[in-house]
């Protein structure tokens, strides 16, 4: 195969467009916030986004994570029974009122954590499906290291202060865009903290989802707020516009409404400055052409078998590259169709899209008459 062949795709470039209104006002009224692409993480906007700082009740998307993965491995299902304990009873904040010896369906719990941020049901989900907080936790941080947090730990399953002598959660918010995206891919967690609403008791008064970006922000179906006094007012948001889906997190704003205007902000500006680029047609021949050996041509060039789209920052757009592995040389007979080297887009060190290259027309071997005239031709 050859491999490394570089060929930088000519996409004509849009300088970057400074906003300094936005930029003074994530100074004013925040700690950090970044908001980038779902799909390939890479970054739109960033304001500190390594800043350490507590989550809150952010951190419930690992739970929300655990519980989805759970679930395609068939650990449990939502109709699991969860019971509570007393411990889970005992949680502050959100809450929407457990009692101990309780026994509620995991479906049901997930329900309240997500759309009522409720403490208690979290804190009964990971008792029951981990046996005690402890294996949770342990469980939780060995998850947020694969996944690439390497600068989170955990210490709390909902994100609430800690006890006197206890250690807080320590996060930021590159680290939880890596979780919300990841959410994103879950078509269950989206169900979830989509829900604009839910009756959690028959006969109870309707719980509204804290996510008021839900209403506000067209194409926000998520993810998760969050506020304590030391984290300030926190929340992770996605949103979905034309096939383009963005994750904001904003952490540290000094009020509510605050942490939801910046946060859609930096979503608007990431939808003006995104769009998403059709590179190459189902078909489309890709260089090098490939020496082809005994036969009437003397090369060809694969092709790919579906169209290659892929989101970008318009501002990226010139710094795209497309890396192709190739045969050195093919001898036929070959079928058209045969998968025979491969092409990822790169920006950076971040692969946007990755395709097989496949043959586009059979190969036979030259005939004897034709290497004999061949051989007339050009003696």
């Amino acid at each position: 195969m050859k491999a490394g062949l570089l060929i930088v795709l000519c996409l004509c470039a849009l300088a970057p467009v400074v906003h300094a209104d936005l930029d003074e006002q994530l100074a004013a009224e925040c700690g950090s916030a970044v908001c980038v692409l779902a799909d390939s993480g890479l970054p739109v906007r960033e304001y500190n986004a390594e800043e350490i700082r507590p989550p809150a009740s952010m951190v419930k998307l690992m739970l929300m994570l655990m519980v989805c993965e759970g679930i395609h491995e068939e650990k449990w299902t939502l109709d699991t029974p969860i019971p509570v304990s007393r411990h889970a009873e005992s949680m502050g904040g959100s809450q929407v009122y457990l009692k101990a010896g309780e026994e509620w369906k995991l479906g049901d719990l997930l329900g309240a954590l997500c759309v009522a941020s409720a403490n208690d049901a979290a804190m009964a989900i990971a008792e029951g499906l981990w046996e005690t907080k402890e294996n949770y936790l342990e469980a939780m941080n060995t998850r947020a290291r694969a996944l690439g947090m390497t600068h989170s730990v955990f210490h709390s399953v909902h994100g609430l202060p800690p006890d006197k002598g206890q250690a807080e959660d320590k996060t930021c918010a590159n680290d939880m865009a890596i979780l919300a995206r990841k959410c994103t891919q879950e078509p269950l967690i989206m169900e979830w903290v989509g829900l604009k609403e839910l009756t959690f008791r028959e006969g109870e008064a309707v719980k509204y989802n804290t996510n008021r970006l839900l209403w506000d922000l067209e194409g926000c179906d998520g993810l998760k707020t969050g506020f304590t006094r030391a984290a300030g007012w926190c929340v992770s948001v996605t949103a979905e516009r034309d096939g383009i889906r963005l994750v904001a997190v904003v952490m540290g704003c000094k009020t509510g409404s605050g942490r939801f205007n910046l946060a859609a902000e930096i979503l608007e500006e990431g939808f003006r400055e995104t769009e998403r680029v059709r590179l190459l047609a189902k078909g489309a021949p890709v260089d090098p052409e490939v020496p082809v050996q005994n036969c009437t041509v003397p090369g060809t060039r694969l092709t790919v078998p579906e169209e290659i789209w892929i989101t970008v920052p318009k501002r990226a757009k010139a710094d795209l590259k497309m890396l192709t592995e190739t045969p050195a040389l093919l001898r036929p007979p070959v079928e058209a169709g045969e998968t025979l080297g491969s092409l990822r887009i790169a920006l950076g060190e971040t692969v946007l899209a990755q395709a097989p290259l496949t043959l586009a027309e059979p190969l036979e071997p030259a005939s004897l008459r034709w290497k004999l005239v061949r051989s007339v031709v050009n003696p």
